[in-house]
């Protein structure tokens, strides 16, 4: 799919999933028309039922697509605060794989996932291992569950905003955010952090 649609910067594809970026409802309709056509040439057909046209707020792939900017899907999110403290290292995997697929949207998540990492060590991916839990852990699981219900709304980019790089380092992680300039105010367009 990403071969036929190359060179069309307004749609995003994830495996036979797409996503096209419109700025007003006139342009929509142009960029359907190319989309389509492209179809035809090259026979794929399209189940009108699964297809949402000229939306303004959508969910895809696991996050909410609005005019204001991509942000965690509330039941996702929701989720992931009632998930109960895990007992073993494999459920712990679990969790953080469910917290690490929002991790662009958390400023600072290596200060609260490092601490869980640490049980990851030296531990096989269907670790039935029991978790003992220390205060240091208690507090990171339950510094997740809390960053992830304040998650960032990342804003789209665009070419005529400045940009910047904010960045912060200690002797354990590193962190940085992009963000650009609308207006007044600086938004993030995605936040990094690693130990």
């Amino acid at each position: 799919m990403d071969s036929i649609l190359q060179g069309l910067d307004f749609v995003f594809c994830y495996l036979d999933d797409l996503l096209i970026a419109s700025d007003n409802e006139v342009q929509h309709r142009q960029h359907l028309e190319i989309i389509f056509k492209k179809f035809n040439e090259y026979g794929i057909s399209i189940n009108l039922a699964k297809c949402c046209f000229g939306q303004t707020k959508l969910e895809f792939l696991g996050h909410e697509i609005s005019t204001e900017g991509v942000r965690p899907l509330q039941d996702k999110v929701q989720a992931i605060v009632e998930f109960p403290k895990p007992k073993t290292i494999s459920e712990l995997r679990r969790f953080l794989g469910m917290v690490n697929f929002y991790r662009s949207h958390l400023p600072n998540a290596t200060l609260y996932l490092t601490e869980l990492n640490k049980y990851l060590k030296s531990s096989k991916k269907n670790d039935k291992t029991l978790i003992v839990w220390n205060d240091s852990a208690n507090e990171a699981f339950t510094q997740c569950k809390a960053g992830l219900t304040q998650a960032a709304t990342l804003t789209y980019p665009r070419v005529d905003s400045a940009l910047a790089i904010m960045t912060d380092a200690s002797n354990t992680c590193v962190g940085a955010v992009l963000q650009q300039k609308e207006g007044d105010i600086w938004k993030p367009l995605g936040y990094f952090s690693k130990n």
